[in-house]
């Protein structure tokens, strides 16, 4: 049927927070006095009246009364229930208050005092619910004191400038703050419920009250309980964080959430070389393979490797890694990882970056400083900084200001499907070139400030893998040794081969261990060399050291050209983290050096690291070797010298060693003796003997060249620098030498060197 325009109007009133009266107020008296009219019978044609006496007649009381939502949202229908309503607030915080404005409304013509209630049906447990006075309706509660009832005039008809009937309250949803009642799946919210007790007798024609019966509850618009209620739903912000290693966004901000404009602070993914070959390339002694990725920025201080650490990320693992090589100080290093963290839940969030455990709360062992952005591992000596892309400057602590929850570390700003850009500082010890290194591995948390508890959202990892190696004497377990090996060698002798065994031959074998002690492949280039000296010169020898495998192959050479300074370099295979390679130094002992011990000089050169270390406590001991040759020539006029040699030494002019002429009596044999220390060191106490032949007698003996001392000895008898006379006898022995000291014996004659005399006696 058609419905009464009244009806229209109190609806529509209703709908916007109006009250509008069911009639005239309760305790109006309404009289009324009748009249008769008639005609006056004394004056005909006049019409007169009669009055009646008054009677009075008081309004009772027609009782309603409603909650609606302030503003124009539709009261009750898909509003009813906490999933249906269509009053949401989305994305709030955690302790964030939702207030949302109602309108206690009197449709009847009493006064009533409307009792409320906050109906959480279906909501989660954790919230508080108060309800405040707002008369100006402007969302903003009156006063401090919690609502619990209400008293709400009803309007008076006669009054259309004010309306009576109505009063605007807020009703302020307040979230939970701990993680255990509130996340990212949590359903919060609260319908106003209003409800009057009745006042009115048993009979309301005596006594009236507020027209329902005395002790009873009705209920907005005399409806059953929980049946016409006006819901706000609150549900929670979800964090959407990525947070991962550098991939330059299309769409990148700074920590601020201001775009980056330019992007060289953005670093872009290029071919970089890193230590992940595992076999070796032909002609390249460097475990390098190209890969997709960035250089530390070169902005960062402390860098150990120029140009920028090399970082290659893992964007499938979320985690990236620095391959920095050595430094030659022993200052701390530095590696600046480039980081993105990507917001998806559509709005803006305020993220708080850490470092976490894995289960994405944060590492204990760090320790925070505000002032100065650092965390700080005191075990460890690892220190953290966040950095913003543009100043390079730590990221402060801030807070979002719509938020309750307090920024406890570094906070960025990331507007909604952007990506904001952070650098992540790892300052770690300079690592021991020696010593087993472990990597540096710092998991990077993002936490929403919009969220309870601080808890990382997303991690990403950055690690470092420093270098570290061992060179030395080779030892069972893994590492090298300082044990100063002697290894015994006969110069010029056999030349063997590896197993060399001592005193035997002239190679010299020292078993060496290249040990990677770092966290990264690498090869190493060996070389080395041994500067003898030449038993006759004195000169240096230097012959380089030959490096072979295990196997008795030797390692390629860095250059195979002979000319080249690295010809006597030679590469290892590539070599895994926490192995070695055995390495066998040999040497090979020429012949004519001179005695005693001589020191092995080893380099091993990482071929990535650049890791240098030396080994310089490996010795040679060359052995004596040789033996003193002596030669007697007697003279004869036009032999050549070196026509006619004997026992290795050649003959003088005019001197043979066979085919002498023959002598009268009375003649002259001249006699040259010539002795020669063919050892690899000086002989001591060296002199030349001769005894005078049968049927001859002793003319002279003299050294030639004349020394400035000679000295003599006859048969066995002491030495003297008196000259043998003439004439002594057949069989006498004459011995003579060199006496340069002064010290009445024969002097040393060195390696080389010779000695000669000239003997001469008559024939008989």
């Amino acid at each position: 049927m058609k419905k009464s325009t009244t009806l229209l109007a109190l609806m529509s009133a209703l709908a916007v927070g109006s009250a509008s009266a069911a009639g005239t107020l309760s305790g109006t008296t309404i009289q009324n006095t009748a009249t008769a009219s008639f005609q006056d019978p004394g004056n005909p044609g006049t019409t007169i009246s009669s009055t009646s006496n008054t009677v009075s007649t008081v309004v009772l009381p027609k009782p309603g009364f409603d909650i609606v939502f302030t503003g124009g949202t539709a009261d009750a229908g898909t509003q009813n229930d906490l999933s249906t309503t269509t009053v949401v607030t989305s994305g709030a915080v955690p302790g964030q208050r939702v207030v949302t404005g109602y309108s206690v409304v009197n449709n009847g013509n009493v006064a009533l005092t409307v009792n409320l209630s906050a109906d959480t049906t279906g909501a989660d447990a954790g919230q508080t619910v108060q309800y405040f006075l707002d008369a100006d309706g402007n969302g903003v509660a009156d006063n401090n004191t919690p609502l619990t009832q209400v008293t709400v005039a009803a309007d008076d008809p006669a009054t259309t400038s004010v309306d009576e009937g109505l009063v605007k309250i807020i009703q302020v949803i307040t979230l939970p703050t701990s993680p255990a009642q509130i996340n990212s799946t949590s359903v919060f919210g609260a319908s106003p419920e209003g409800s009057v007790t009745g006042t009115a007798g048993s009979d309301p024609l005596v006594t009236p009250g507020n027209g329902y019966a005395n002790g009873t509850t009705v209920y907005e618009e005399g409806k059953a309980v929980d049946t016409d209620r006006q819901f706000t739903r609150v549900t929670v912000f979800v964090p959407s964080l990525d947070n991962t290693p550098n991939i330059p966004p299309s769409n990148p901000v700074d920590t601020t959430g201001t775009p980056i404009t330019d992007l060289t602070k953005v670093p872009p993914v290029t071919p970089v070389d890193v230590p992940t070959e595992t076999t070796g390339k032909p002609n390249d002694p460097t475990p390098v393979v190209s890969v997709p990725g960035y250089r530390n920025p070169t902005l960062t201080p402390g860098d150990p490797t120029p140009g920028g650490t090399p970082i290659a990320p893992n964007v499938a693992g979320d985690a990236q890694i620095a391959y920095p090589t050595a430094d030659l100080n022993n200052t701390p290093d530095v590696v600046t990882f480039t980081n993105n963290l990507t917001n998806r839940s559509g709005a803006t969030d305020m993220v708080q970056l850490f470092p976490t455990l894995a289960n994405g709360t944060v590492d204990p062992a760090y320790t925070f400083n505000p002032t100065t952005g650092v965390f700080t591992n005191t075990t460890t000596g690892v220190s953290i900084r966040f950095l913003d892309p543009i100043t390079g400057n730590p990221i402060a602590v801030s807070t979002d200001p719509n938020n309750p929850t307090v920024a406890q570390y570094p906070t960025v700003t990331v507007p909604n499907n952007t990506s904001v850009v952070y650098r992540t500082e790892v300052t770690f010890p300079d690592p021991d070139d020696t010593s087993v290194t472990p990597a540096v591995t710092v998991l990077v948390g993002a936490d929403s400030l919009k969220d309870a508890d601080l808890v990382s959202n997303s991690n990403t990892t950055d690690t470092i893998l420093p270098p570290a190696m061992q060179f030395g004497d080779a030892t069972v377990a893994q590492g090298a040794v300082d044990r100063a090996p002697v290894e015994v060698v006969i110069p010029g002798g056999t030349q063997s081969g590896i197993a060399s065994p001592n005193n035997t031959d002239g190679t010299a074998v020292f078993p060496m261990d290249v040990a990677n002690n770092g966290q990264y492949n690498d090869s190493y280039t060996l070389s080395g060399s041994v500067t003898f000296t030449d038993a006759v010169t004195g000169n240096p020898v230097v012959v380089p050291v030959l490096y072979y495998a295990a196997d008795g192959s030797l390692l390629p050479r860095l250059n195979t050209n002979s000319n080249s300074p690295d010809y006597n370099k030679f590469v290892t295979p590539v070599t895994a983290p926490g192995t070695e390679f055995k390495a066998f130094a040999v040497v090979q002992t020429p012949a004519g050096v001179r005695t005693g011990d001589y020191t092995v000089s080893q380099t091993a050169l990482a071929n990535y690291s650049t890791i240098t270390l030396t080994d310089i406590n490996n010795v040679i001991r060359v052995s004596p070797n040789g033996s003193v040759a002596v030669a007697k020539f007697i003279a004869k006029t036009g032999v050549a010298a070196g026509s006619n040699p004997a026992n290795g030494i050649a003959n003088p002019a005019n001197y043979t060693a066979t085919g002498a002429n023959g002598a009268q009596p009375g003649g002259t044999l001249s006699y040259r003796i010539i002795g020669k220390n063919n050892y690899n060191q000086t002989v001591n106490g060296f002199f030349l003997s001769d005894t005078v032949p049968a049927n001859t007698t002793f003319v002279s003996v003299a050294l030639t060249p004349a020394p400035t001392k000679t000295i003599y000895r006859v048969n066995g008898g002491a030495w003297t620098a008196v000259a043998p006379a003439a004439g002594l006898a057949a069989g006498t022995v004459i011995d003579v030498a060199v006496d340069a000291d002064n010290n009445n014996l024969p002097d040393s004659l060195t390696a080389g060197n010779t000695l000669s005399a000239d003997f001469t006696v008559t024939v008989r």
